[in-house]
């Protein structure tokens, strides 16, 4: 019974990640631990798991026209591993207060910035053959040029550094920072953040499973619930609005900032 619903909540977060390329240990670390009341290690650990699983499954569904961007997905992730390297030190020395309150504070602006950007359709709008400027803007494009380098590898680089304090991918502010400030078209901002969410995941699964925080019958479960979940998610990812995923993504991010919030406040 426990292995079943093991598959079908690893399914329901597969898809939810593959949608929005969250990677989805935002999501499976608080399902662990209040659904199954995993140990927070056990969880961080089974989570890591999941995230190279759902990685795999959205690589594994890639078609060619609407692969993430494999150059962009690199150089950025140099930047986010010098970040986790520090957030990682740094967690030592941080408070737990102090954490959330970044967390919420970083969930909350890059929200805000997303439904700035939203309002100015006429920069992220994708001009047709007739060379109207205000055509429907469109999940998948080939002819862009990401922008805004310094901003993009600051921001991952923070995005990093918050991944090693609080153990997530950060597949929710990776996605928002490629779309909004590198006007990266957002299907494949979240095919390529579900790449580097992987590479990121694989650099710390072994220290967890030397530890004995991985356990077989837990992640084996879990992680094909995930991978086939990212089937699913990539199958409608090409049928899904960009305003529908752009509404995902700022709900999603609100709520973890009044999570953080609450907890930070010791409600």
């Amino acid at each position: 019974m426990i292995i079943l619903e093991l598959l079908i909540v690893g399914t329901l977060i597969g898809s939810f990640s593959a949608l929005l390329g969250l990677g989805g240990g935002i999501l499976m670390v608080p399902a662990l631990t209040l659904i199954f009341h995993l140990p927070i290690r056990t969880a961080v650990g089974t989570s890591l798991v999941g995230i190279i699983a759902a990685s795999a499954g959205s690589a594994f569904m890639e078609k060619k026209d609407r692969e993430g961007d494999f150059r962009l997905a690199l150089r950025l992730e140099v930047a986010t591993t010098a970040g986790a390297v520090l957030g990682s030190v740094l967690a030592g020395y941080v408070s737990e207060k102090m954490i959330e309150i970044t967390f919420a504070f970083v969930a909350l602006f890059t929200a805000i910035y997303m439904i700035y950007k939203s309002s100015r359709p006429k920069h992220l709008s994708i001009p047709d053959d007739t060379g109207d400027q205000n055509a429907v803007e469109s999940l998948f494009y080939q002819n862009y040029q990401p922008r805004h380098w310094l901003a993009g590898l600051s921001m991952a680089s923070v995005t990093g550094a918050i991944s090693g304090l609080l153990g997530v991918s950060g597949g929710f502010i990776k996605v928002p920072v490629m779309y909004s400030i590198m006007e990266v078209p957002l299907g494949i901002a979240t095919t390529t953040s579900s790449i580097m969410v992987g590479i990121t995941a694989a650099a710390s699964v072994f220290i967890y499973y030397m530890r004995g925080d991985i356990h077989p019958l837990v992640a084996i479960p879990i992680s094909i619930g995930v991978f086939s979940g990212a089937l699913v998610g990539n199958f409608l990812l090409p049928h899904a609005r960009v305003t529908w995923l752009r509404a995902g993504l700022v709900g999603l991010l609100m709520l973890m900032c009044g999570q953080m919030i609450m907890k930070a406040a010791g409600a």
